[in-house]
Protein backbone atom coordinates (compact mmCIF):
# COMPACT_ATOMS: atom_id res chain seq x y z
CA UNK A 1 0.00 0.00 0.00
CA UNK A 2 1.03 3.32 -0.66
CA UNK A 3 1.26 6.15 2.05
CA UNK A 4 -2.07 7.30 0.50
CA UNK A 5 -3.72 4.30 -0.94
CA UNK A 6 -6.53 4.75 1.17
CA UNK A 7 -9.25 2.31 0.47
CA UNK A 8 -12.88 0.96 1.46
CA UNK A 9 -10.89 -2.24 2.92
CA UNK A 10 -8.74 -0.75 5.19
CA UNK A 11 -12.06 1.19 6.72
CA UNK A 12 -13.23 -2.27 7.10
CA UNK A 13 -9.91 -3.71 8.50
CA UNK A 14 -9.23 -0.41 10.84
CA UNK A 15 -12.55 -1.06 12.46
CA UNK A 16 -11.97 -4.60 13.24
CA UNK A 17 -8.29 -3.65 14.69
CA UNK A 18 -9.45 -0.08 16.61
CA UNK A 19 -10.28 -1.15 20.50
CA UNK A 20 -14.23 -1.11 21.29
CA UNK A 21 -13.41 2.38 23.57
CA UNK A 22 -12.19 4.46 20.19
CA UNK A 23 -15.12 3.17 18.25
CA UNK A 24 -18.94 3.48 17.88
CA UNK A 25 -19.28 7.20 19.82
CA UNK A 26 -22.99 8.15 20.13
CA UNK A 27 -25.16 9.60 17.26
CA UNK A 28 -27.39 13.06 18.06
CA UNK A 29 -30.19 13.98 16.17
CA UNK A 30 -31.13 17.46 16.30
CA UNK A 31 -34.07 17.87 13.63
CA UNK A 32 -32.54 17.44 10.44
CA UNK A 33 -29.00 17.82 11.79
CA UNK A 34 -26.86 14.67 12.70
CA UNK A 35 -23.75 14.41 14.99
CA UNK A 36 -21.60 12.10 15.46
CA UNK A 37 -19.78 12.48 19.04
CA UNK A 38 -16.01 11.82 18.37
CA UNK A 39 -15.59 13.77 22.10
CA UNK A 40 -16.82 10.59 23.74
CA UNK A 41 -13.87 8.65 23.30
CA UNK A 42 -10.90 8.56 26.22
CA UNK A 43 -9.15 10.84 24.52
CA UNK A 44 -11.57 13.33 23.72
CA UNK A 45 -11.62 13.14 19.52
CA UNK A 46 -11.48 11.11 16.85
CA UNK A 47 -7.58 10.88 16.28
CA UNK A 48 -7.29 7.84 18.12
CA UNK A 49 -9.00 5.66 15.87
CA UNK A 50 -6.52 6.24 13.15
CA UNK A 51 -3.29 6.06 15.43
CA UNK A 52 -4.35 2.92 16.83
CA UNK A 53 -4.66 1.33 13.13
CA UNK A 54 -0.81 3.00 12.04
CA UNK A 55 0.66 1.08 15.48
CA UNK A 56 -1.71 -2.30 14.86
CA UNK A 57 -0.21 -2.26 11.42
CA UNK A 58 3.41 -0.97 12.38
CA UNK A 59 4.89 -0.57 16.47
CA UNK A 60 6.79 -3.75 15.75
CA UNK A 61 8.86 -2.68 13.46
CA UNK A 62 8.78 0.64 13.95
CA UNK A 63 8.79 1.16 18.14
CA UNK A 64 9.56 5.03 18.15
CA UNK A 65 7.86 7.49 16.07
CA UNK A 66 8.27 11.37 16.05
CA UNK A 67 5.05 13.49 14.73
CA UNK A 68 4.00 17.25 15.38
CA UNK A 69 0.51 17.61 17.14
CA UNK A 70 -1.76 20.34 17.82
CA UNK A 71 -2.46 18.26 20.99
CA UNK A 72 -5.34 15.37 19.58
CA UNK A 73 -3.41 13.48 17.52
CA UNK A 74 -0.29 13.26 19.83
CA UNK A 75 -2.30 11.93 22.11
CA UNK A 76 -4.17 9.31 20.18
CA UNK A 77 -0.62 8.31 19.17
CA UNK A 78 0.98 8.24 22.24
CA UNK A 79 -1.89 6.17 23.62
CA UNK A 80 -1.82 3.71 20.32
CA UNK A 81 1.78 2.75 20.55
CA UNK A 82 1.66 2.21 24.43
CA UNK A 83 -0.68 -0.73 23.69
CA UNK A 84 1.88 -2.01 21.40
CA UNK A 85 5.00 -1.29 23.87
CA UNK A 86 6.39 1.28 21.87
CA UNK A 87 6.68 5.19 21.93
CA UNK A 88 6.08 8.38 20.26
CA UNK A 89 8.52 11.44 20.64
CA UNK A 90 5.88 14.29 19.83
CA UNK A 91 6.68 18.73 18.95
CA UNK A 92 3.96 20.75 19.64
CA UNK A 93 4.37 24.40 19.53
CA UNK A 94 5.06 26.36 22.89
CA UNK A 95 1.52 27.95 22.20
CA UNK A 96 -0.13 24.58 21.99
CA UNK A 97 -2.94 24.01 24.67
CA UNK A 98 -1.36 23.19 27.92
CA UNK A 99 -4.04 20.46 29.17
CA UNK A 100 -3.45 18.59 25.47
CA UNK A 101 0.37 18.85 26.29
CA UNK A 102 0.03 17.41 30.00
CA UNK A 103 -2.37 14.35 28.87
CA UNK A 104 0.56 13.41 25.61
CA UNK A 105 2.88 13.25 28.68
CA UNK A 106 0.23 11.26 31.20
CA UNK A 107 -0.15 9.10 27.91
CA UNK A 108 3.60 8.42 27.30
CA UNK A 109 4.63 10.46 24.94
CA UNK A 110 8.20 12.66 25.37
CA UNK A 111 6.62 15.93 24.59
CA UNK A 112 9.38 18.49 22.97
CA UNK A 113 8.14 22.33 22.56
CA UNK A 114 9.36 24.21 19.09
CA UNK A 115 8.11 27.19 17.63
CA UNK A 116 4.85 29.58 18.14
CA UNK A 117 2.65 27.07 15.79
CA UNK A 118 2.07 24.06 14.16
CA UNK A 119 3.71 24.38 11.23
CA UNK A 120 7.07 25.57 12.84
CA UNK A 121 6.64 22.74 15.26
CA UNK A 122 6.15 20.09 12.62
CA UNK A 123 9.50 21.46 10.90
CA UNK A 124 11.24 20.87 13.88
CA UNK A 125 9.64 17.53 14.15
CA UNK A 126 11.10 16.50 11.11
CA UNK A 127 14.32 17.68 11.13
CA UNK A 128 14.58 15.65 14.54
CA UNK A 129 13.27 12.56 12.74
CA UNK A 130 15.85 13.00 9.90
CA UNK A 131 19.09 14.16 12.47
CA UNK A 132 18.39 10.56 14.21
CA UNK A 133 16.94 8.40 11.47
CA UNK A 134 13.38 7.71 13.16
CA UNK A 135 10.15 7.57 11.21
CA UNK A 136 8.39 10.86 10.64
CA UNK A 137 4.74 10.50 10.84
CA UNK A 138 2.49 13.26 8.86
CA UNK A 139 -0.98 12.70 10.17
CA UNK A 140 -2.37 13.47 6.21
CA UNK A 141 0.16 11.73 4.63
CA UNK A 142 -0.41 8.05 5.71
CA UNK A 143 -2.98 5.83 4.64
CA UNK A 144 -3.69 4.14 8.14
CA UNK A 145 -5.07 7.39 9.80
CA UNK A 146 -7.25 8.45 6.80
CA UNK A 147 -8.78 4.88 7.03
CA UNK A 148 -9.22 5.19 10.90
CA UNK A 149 -11.25 8.57 10.54
CA UNK A 150 -13.25 6.61 7.65
CA UNK A 151 -14.64 4.06 9.88
CA UNK A 152 -16.61 7.09 11.58
CA UNK A 153 -18.65 7.49 8.35
CA UNK A 154 -18.98 3.94 8.61
CA UNK A 155 -20.67 3.45 11.44
CA UNK A 156 -22.87 6.02 10.52
CA UNK A 157 -24.07 4.40 6.98
CA UNK A 158 -24.46 1.53 9.29
CA UNK A 159 -26.66 3.10 11.54
CA UNK A 160 -29.01 4.40 8.53
CA UNK A 161 -27.25 7.48 8.24
CA UNK A 162 -27.04 9.11 4.75
CA UNK A 163 -27.88 13.12 4.83
CA UNK A 164 -27.67 15.25 1.71
CA UNK A 165 -24.53 16.25 3.01
CA UNK A 166 -21.92 15.92 5.50
CA UNK A 167 -19.80 19.27 6.90
CA UNK A 168 -15.80 17.65 8.02
CA UNK A 169 -13.52 20.22 9.94
CA UNK A 170 -10.05 20.00 7.73
CA UNK A 171 -6.48 20.76 8.69
CA UNK A 172 -4.49 18.05 7.15
CA UNK A 173 -7.31 16.32 5.57
CA UNK A 174 -6.97 12.80 7.30
CA UNK A 175 -10.13 13.09 8.49
CA UNK A 176 -12.42 14.01 5.46
CA UNK A 177 -10.27 12.28 3.08
CA UNK A 178 -10.99 8.93 5.21
CA UNK A 179 -14.94 10.07 5.56
CA UNK A 180 -14.87 10.75 2.04
CA UNK A 181 -13.94 7.76 1.27
CA UNK A 182 -16.28 5.50 2.31
CA UNK A 183 -19.38 7.61 1.72
CA UNK A 184 -18.50 8.02 -2.16
CA UNK A 185 -18.50 4.07 -1.84
CA UNK A 186 -21.52 3.26 -0.11
CA UNK A 187 -23.79 6.77 0.15
CA UNK A 188 -22.35 8.95 -3.23
CA UNK A 189 -25.70 11.00 -2.84
CA UNK A 190 -24.21 12.47 -0.14
CA UNK A 191 -22.34 15.26 -0.44
CA UNK A 192 -18.71 16.24 1.07
CA UNK A 193 -18.13 19.07 2.65
CA UNK A 194 -14.81 20.29 4.28
CA UNK A 195 -14.67 23.24 6.18
CA UNK A 196 -11.89 25.41 7.08
CA UNK A 197 -11.13 28.46 9.49
CA UNK A 198 -11.44 31.83 7.54
CA UNK A 199 -7.96 32.62 9.43
CA UNK A 200 -6.36 28.75 8.59
CA UNK A 201 -7.96 28.30 4.89
CA UNK A 202 -4.99 26.42 3.03
CA UNK A 203 -6.52 23.59 2.48
CA UNK A 204 -9.29 25.25 0.66
CA UNK A 205 -7.15 26.73 -1.30
CA UNK A 206 -5.17 23.85 -2.32
CA UNK A 207 -8.41 22.10 -2.87
CA UNK A 208 -9.10 25.01 -5.65
CA UNK A 209 -6.44 24.93 -6.94
CA UNK A 210 -5.58 20.82 -7.20
CA UNK A 211 -1.92 21.69 -5.57
CA UNK A 212 -0.41 22.58 -2.19
CA UNK A 213 -1.08 25.93 -1.47
CA UNK A 214 1.24 27.72 1.63
CA UNK A 215 -0.73 30.25 2.93
CA UNK A 216 0.23 33.09 5.69
CA UNK A 217 0.79 32.69 9.18
CA UNK A 218 -2.32 30.73 10.89
CA UNK A 219 -5.02 33.17 12.59
CA UNK A 220 -7.72 31.44 14.44
CA UNK A 221 -9.26 29.59 17.69
CA UNK A 222 -9.87 26.47 15.91
CA UNK A 223 -6.03 25.11 16.57
CA UNK A 224 -6.83 21.55 15.92
CA UNK A 225 -7.18 22.52 11.96
CA UNK A 226 -4.95 25.52 12.23
CA UNK A 227 -2.36 24.55 9.56
CA UNK A 228 -0.12 26.84 6.99
CA UNK A 229 -0.53 24.10 4.07
CA UNK A 230 -1.80 20.29 3.51
CA UNK A 231 0.74 17.41 2.53
CA UNK A 232 -0.33 17.23 -1.72
CA UNK A 233 -0.76 13.31 -1.32
CA UNK A 234 -4.02 14.78 0.90
CA UNK A 235 -4.87 17.36 -1.42
CA UNK A 236 -4.70 14.64 -4.50
CA UNK A 237 -7.18 12.41 -2.38
CA UNK A 238 -9.16 15.78 -1.05
CA UNK A 239 -9.80 16.37 -5.11
CA UNK A 240 -11.28 12.90 -5.65
CA UNK A 241 -13.49 12.68 -2.56
CA UNK A 242 -14.50 16.29 -1.27
CA UNK A 243 -17.22 18.50 -3.20
CA UNK A 244 -17.04 21.34 -2.10
CA UNK A 245 -15.29 23.63 0.95
CA UNK A 246 -16.80 26.13 2.73
CA UNK A 247 -14.84 28.58 5.89
CA UNK A 248 -15.96 29.76 9.06
CA UNK A 249 -15.34 32.61 11.37
CA UNK A 250 -14.11 32.29 14.66
CA UNK A 251 -17.31 34.02 15.57
CA UNK A 252 -19.28 31.41 14.12
CA UNK A 253 -17.61 28.47 15.90
CA UNK A 254 -17.78 29.83 19.52
CA UNK A 255 -21.53 30.40 18.35
CA UNK A 256 -21.44 26.81 17.30
CA UNK A 257 -19.73 25.57 20.63
CA UNK A 258 -22.14 27.61 22.64
CA UNK A 259 -25.05 26.05 20.78
CA UNK A 260 -23.94 22.42 21.37
CA UNK A 261 -23.26 22.85 24.75
CA UNK A 262 -27.06 24.09 25.53
CA UNK A 263 -28.46 21.56 22.87
CA UNK A 264 -26.44 18.11 24.11
CA UNK A 265 -24.41 19.39 26.95
CA UNK A 266 -21.28 18.73 24.67
CA UNK A 267 -18.35 20.44 25.26
CA UNK A 268 -16.17 20.81 21.69
CA UNK A 269 -13.32 22.79 21.17
CA UNK A 270 -12.98 25.35 18.64
CA UNK A 271 -11.72 23.09 15.70
CA UNK A 272 -14.90 20.21 16.87
CA UNK A 273 -17.43 22.43 16.36
CA UNK A 274 -16.53 23.63 13.20
CA UNK A 275 -18.09 21.55 11.02
CA UNK A 276 -21.50 22.41 12.97
CA UNK A 277 -20.89 25.79 12.75
CA UNK A 278 -20.72 25.61 8.53
CA UNK A 279 -23.77 22.75 9.13
CA UNK A 280 -26.19 24.54 11.12
CA UNK A 281 -25.16 28.04 8.51
CA UNK A 282 -25.43 26.46 5.42
CA UNK A 283 -27.13 23.03 5.45
CA UNK A 284 -30.08 22.29 3.43
CA UNK A 285 -32.30 19.28 3.86
CA UNK A 286 -30.96 16.51 6.17
CA UNK A 287 -27.06 17.90 6.92
CA UNK A 288 -24.95 15.71 9.02
CA UNK A 289 -21.21 16.68 10.98
CA UNK A 290 -18.32 15.39 13.56
CA UNK A 291 -17.65 16.80 16.61
CA UNK A 292 -14.25 15.71 16.10
CA UNK A 293 -12.63 16.56 19.70
CA UNK A 294 -13.64 18.05 22.90
CA UNK A 295 -10.39 19.30 24.80
CA UNK A 296 -11.01 22.75 25.48
CA UNK A 297 -8.44 24.43 27.69
CA UNK A 298 -9.34 25.12 30.92
CA UNK A 299 -8.18 29.17 31.00
CA UNK A 300 -10.48 29.01 27.61
CA UNK A 301 -14.05 28.13 29.23
CA UNK A 302 -14.91 31.27 30.91
CA UNK A 303 -14.30 32.93 27.45
CA UNK A 304 -16.05 30.66 25.07
CA UNK A 305 -18.68 29.24 27.88
CA UNK A 306 -19.08 32.04 30.65
CA UNK A 307 -18.35 29.27 32.90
Amino acid sequence: MSELDITVDGIVAAHAAIPPDMRGTPLLSLGELVLKDETATPIGSFKGRGTAWYAHRHAAATPLVVCASAGNFGQGLARAMAAEGARAIVYAAETANPMKLDRMRALGAEVVLAGRDFDAANDAARAHAAREGLPFLEDAAFAEIAEGAGTIAKEMTEAGVEPDAVYVPVGGGALVNGIGTWLKAHAPRTRVIGVVAEGAPAAAASWRAGRAMPGEAVDTIADGIAIRAPVQAAVEVMRRVVDDFVTVSDAEIVAAMRWLRRETGIVAEPAGAAGVAAARRDGEGRAASVICGGNVAPDRREEWFGA
